[in-house]
Parts: C-alpha cells; structure tokens; sequence
C-alpha cells in the first residue's frame, strides 16, 4: 500500500467515527430556546403594528358590547314602565265605569231628597187623631222612599252630639249652649245625605259654643 493510499484511508475512518458519533445522538434532541430570546419575541410581538391594531378592534367591541348591554337595560325599563302605565290606564278606566254606574242617579237623588224632607215634616207636625189615616199612607210612602233610597246606596248623615265637621255639616246657627261642649252640633234642621260614602248634600246644623263671662 503507498503512502498516499495509507493517508486516504486514515482521512476516510475519521470521517466514518465523526458519522457514528454523530448518529449516536437522539434525533428529536432539542436546544432549549433561551429566556431573553422569548421575552425579545413577546415584546416584539407586543410592539408590532398588528398586534396593536387587534387590541384596538378588541377595545372597541368591548365598547360596544356594552353600548348594546346599556341600551337593552334601558329597553327593560321602559316596558316595566309602559307595562305599569297600562296597569294604571286600567285601574282608572275600572275605577271610573264603576264611578259612573254607581253616582249615575246622584242627580235624580238630589231632586227626590225634598219630597223626603216634606214628608218627614209632614209627619212631625201631624197632632189629631182624625188623621190617622193620612198618617199611616205617609209613614208607608216614607218608608217605601227610604228603602228605595237605600237600596241605591244613600245614607243619611245624623250628626247630633257629634262635633261639628265643615266637610259634612254646614252651620246654620251658633247658639250658647251649657249642656254640651263648644263646637257639637246640637240640633239638626235639614238632614245630609251620603251617596256611595261621597257627601250629596251637607246636614244644616245648630252648633254649640261656649256662654260669655258676665263681668
């Protein structure tokens, strides 16, 4: 063998073990990247153009997500207000038919209540026993009056002893009166009357007050 062959073959095996070294070594056998390389990546990628622009989209979806959210919370307001509004519309329209129907006679009533002052008085002056039966048919048409007036819902306001109310009285008269306290009413002239619980017509009172010190 020459010298030049000797010496191809030498070059020839070191190449052959630097190859199985080589292959000795695990394919899938990585380098960890380094900690700066990551962080240098995140912050280039934090400071790029494109990341900023998807951040701003993000902002303003969120925006108006809420936008959207804000307006649909008002949106429910306004049919919990509307729905409550319809609720009063009904109750007063009830309320009102009910009104109607109830005081509907409220001016026939009042035209009918002096033929039962009339006849009450009638009654009270009434003294001789010839009249007995004139008596007996005005008691019976009073009383008929007064059940029918009843019926409809009238009551009569009977304030003696009671004190004296501007809502339901009207005061006729002031009289000095010992027996009862200042301000009751202790006689009643002309009778009031209730339609329903509302006031047709004030009672005309004699109102009590108090006697003056002689000096």
């Amino acid at each position: 063998m020459t010298k030049k062959e000797t010496s191809k073959k030498s070059t020839w095996e070191k190449l052959n073990i630097a190859a199985k070294k080589d292959s000795s070594k695990p394919t899938n056998e990585k380098t960890p990247p380094s900690t700066e390389n990551e962080k240098l990546e995140e912050e280039q990628l934090i400071t790029s153009p494109s990341y900023k622009a998807l951040e701003a989209q993000l902002i303003k979806t969120e925006n108006q997500l809420n936008e959207v959210k804000n307006q649909f919370a008002k949106l429910e307001e306004q049919k919990i207000y509307q729905l409550a509004e319809m609720d009063n519309i009904q109750r007063r329209s009830k309320r009102d038919v009910e009104n109607a129907y109830k005081f509907s006679l409220e001016k026939f009533i009042k035209e009918l209540l002096p033929i039962k002052d009339s006849l009450e008085a009638a009654l009270n002056h009434v003294e001789t026993k010839e009249q007995d039966a004139a008596l007996s048919g005005i008691q019976l048409t009073l009383k008929q009056l007064q059940s029918l007036l009843e019926k409809h819902g009238v009551k009569p306001i009977e304030p003696t002893g009671q004190p004296f109310d501007s809502h339901f009285h009207e005061a006729m008269l002031i009289e000095e009166n010992a027996e009862f306290a200042p301000n009751t009413i202790i006689k009643v002239l002309q009778k009031g009357y209730l339609l329903h619980e509302r006031l047709i017509r004030p009672a005309r009172v004699v109102v009590s007050k108090a006697k003056e010190k002689t000096s």
